[in-house]
């Protein structure tokens, strides 16, 4: 069974392939990007900057990053365990609020209370630095500590 996030995610993929094929037949050097309020957009060559030519792109072709196959595999239920190993590499390089409340809801599921409720607290402190985009993860990540913080009384 997919999550709401992977259903979004494949809506995007096929919208992107429809409306970027047709995009690029009007305008072949033209991109199609998806922009932060989820609106449709055209990109030409002369909208990047200078210097996006010598940026690495993503290549479809290589593995998707680990906070992904956490998300899938956290949503679908198949290996939580190994869900939480990716997560927990993805967020000691680097970690971010929607990173660590996953991990949180990870640890959550396999009754890691102390962990869910440390991870949840520590999500919610980023969540705070990036207000108002963050604003929903303050939320959940609130619900997390509390949801953890219940389980480990019984």
């Amino acid at each position: 069974m997919m999550n709401f996030d992977s259903y979004r995610a494949a809506l995007l993929v096929v919208l992107l392939s429809l409306v970027g094929g047709a995009a690029r037949a009007q305008t072949p050097a033209g991109t199609a990007i998806i922009t932060t309020d989820g609106t449709l957009a055209m990109l030409t060559p002369g909208d990047l900057a200078p210097d996006a030519a010598a940026r690495p792109t993503l290549k479809l072709s290589q593995p998707p990053a680990p906070e992904t196959n956490a998300s899938f595999y956290d949503g679908s239920h198949k290996d939580l365990r190994q869900s939480l190993a990716w997560m927990q590499e993805t967020n000691a390089q680097a970690p971010t609020y929607w990173n660590l409340y996953t991990e949180a809801r990870i640890r959550l599921q396999l009754q890691d209370y102390p962990g869910a409720r440390t991870t949840a607290e520590q999500a919610y402190q980023l969540a705070l630095k990036a207000l108002p985009a963050s604003q929903e993860y303050v939320l959940l990540s609130t619900a997390v500590v509390a949801k953890a913080h219940q389980l480990a009384q019984r």
